[in-house]
């Protein structure tokens, strides 16, 4: 089997949404002072491995059920391997199982050194990932496939990570979280607006279909803004420092990006968002280590 066939079966290029979370929570967790730099490798390949697990149980599951088909609108705007047969059911299998090997194997070596926390989130995280598209749940098929990602890839992900490194618990991750949780939650609801016609044909009942296509693009240019207008509380209320404002400097292409949706949803909807996702969330980090580096003295 051609591993590079192997490798783009996982959906690599979405891992980009899944290494802010942890890098924020390194950064907070380095203002505490005591924390395990050593883990930090660790925890970045298990929640690769899991978001890779995570893809991967997606179009399989997607596939047993007959929601992803030659002419839906998935195997149009990337190659799906085994839709298309390229991959062999048993040889994705494997390759997703060990993916999960991969979690279980860190969560389980992160669990003596950290405690019963660790194997409880790697279990929520677990189920979120298979509930998204499994039964009975399908919560990629009801209005609660954009929470369940705001869960994972926000609280989850920023509490997770810092309390493995700090080995406390503390609220600061939390709210830093909510921005990024945000995004990878548009991330979602714009590939769910792009496909609202093929969802609504087939039955699928995602947060954009019951809103309806007026409603759902106000509602991606209204929670778009929000995102940004959570920053400023955030750095309000202390949790990130006021460097972090240079997020803002992605202003202007969101909204450029807000009129293209308006003029027409673009075949790469979900792309594009997580391009803006990630230069967003690229530049909070940056802000975070020039503080880091050069704290603000008020």
């Amino acid at each position: 089997m051609n591993l590079k066939i192997l490798f783009l079966a996982t959906r690599p290029w979405s891992f980009i949404m899944t290494l802010p979370p942890p890098t924020i929570s390194l950064l907070l967790a380095s203002h505490s002072g005591v924390y395990d730099l050593m883990l930090f490798p660790l925890i970045v390949l298990g929640l690769i491995a899991f978001h890779g697990a995570a893809n991967m149980s997606n179009d399989l599951l997607d596939v047993s059920y007959g929601v992803d088909k030659y002419d839906s609108p998935t195997s149009k705007y990337r190659r799906h391997y085994l839709l298309i047969g390229e991959i062999s059911f048993s040889t994705f299998l494997c390759e997703f199982l060990s993916f999960y090997i991969v979690v279980i194997s860190i969560t389980v070596y992160l669990t003596f050194i950290r405690g019963w926390i660790i194997p409880v989130l790697t279990v929520l995280g677990l189920f979120f990932a298979y509930a998204y598209s499994g039964e009975p749940f399908k919560f990629k098929h009801k209005p609660l496939g954009e929470l369940s990602a705001f869960i994972v890839w926000g609280p989850f992900m920023t509490t997770g990570t810092y309390y493995i490194l700090t080995n406390r618990l503390s609220l600061a991750p939390l709210y830093a979280s909510i921005p990024i949780g945000m995004f990878v939650t548009l991330v979602l609801f714009a590939n769910n607006l792009r496909d609202i016609d093929y969802d609504k044909a087939a039955g699928v009942k995602t947060l954009a279909v019951m809103l309806g296509r007026k409603r759902a693009l106000s509602f991606y240019k209204y929670f778009l803004l929000s995102i940004y207008f959570s920053l400023i509380l955030l750095v309000i209320f202390g949790i990130y420092s006021a460097y972090t404002l240079i997020a803002y400097l992605t202003l202007p292409k969101a909204i450029r990006l807000v009129k293209t949706f308006y003029e027409k949803v673009p075949e790469a909807a979900d792309l594009l968002t997580a391009q803006q996702a990630f230069n967003f969330s690229i530049l909070i980090i940056l802000g975070e280590i020039i503080h880091y580096i050069q704290p603000i003295i008020f």
